[in-house]
């Protein structure tokens, strides 16, 4: 016993062996946030329209990884609004061109998992929620991103993603408010 306790007290004086980039990304999984609320920013480039967008939306880590998030533009005068869902391996569109959603297997990668390819640590930098890793990576899409993710708890606390097509950035603000995402109702989706 007093070998086990020697042991136990040798390991503890020990530093600790730093987290990898890929272990940073995973902390949110691991962490006791359930949901987060961020406000967005985005850059859309869709064929030869331009525009830049604002909105909010919520990633739930637990139970079920999902995501819900709206953007408003203004395009010559005319605002427009864009909605997405990616739940349960679906992602759910409503674009101002269509008044019902559309519904297809999740193509993009959902906001709530930080998960990606050559992760790579960028360093610690100190925000007002909070001290944070920044973390960089490719996403399953093969899309770049970077990720801020919060020292002291896993929190995620921003999150930027840069496409040819998207730059999109998410500050979370807001944690553990009891957010859900769901399906939008069969009869709302076009079939």
């Amino acid at each position: 016993m007093v070998a086990a306790l020697t042991a136990c007290a040798n390991q503890a004086a020990e530093p600790g062996k730093p987290l990898t980039a890929a272990e940073i990304l995973s902390k949110p999984e691991h962490a006791s946030v359930k949901d987060a609320h961020f406000t967005l920013t985005a850059h859309v480039v869709s064929g030869s329209v331009t525009f830049d967008a604002t909105g909010d939306g919520v990633i739930v880590i637990k139970p079920q990884q999902a995501s819900k998030f709206t953007m408003q533009t203004t395009i010559q005068g005319v605002p427009l609004k864009f909605v997405e869902i990616i739940v349960g391996g679906n992602e759910y569109d409503l674009t101002p061109d269509n008044p019902r959603w559309t519904q297809r297997p999740a193509s993009s990668s959902n906001p709530a998992s930080f998960s990606g390819t050559k992760a790579r640590l960028l360093g610690e930098v100190t925000l007002p929620t909070g001290k944070a890793w920044h973390v960089s990576a490719i996403d399953a899409n093969g899309n770049p991103f970077e990720a801020w993710i919060r020292e002291r708890d896993g929190y995620p606390l921003k999150y930027v993603s840069d496409s040819q097509s998207t730059a999109f950035t998410a500050t979370f603000d807001q944690f553990n408010t009891g957010a859900t995402v769901s399906a939008p109702p069969a009869s709302d989706i076009q079939p």
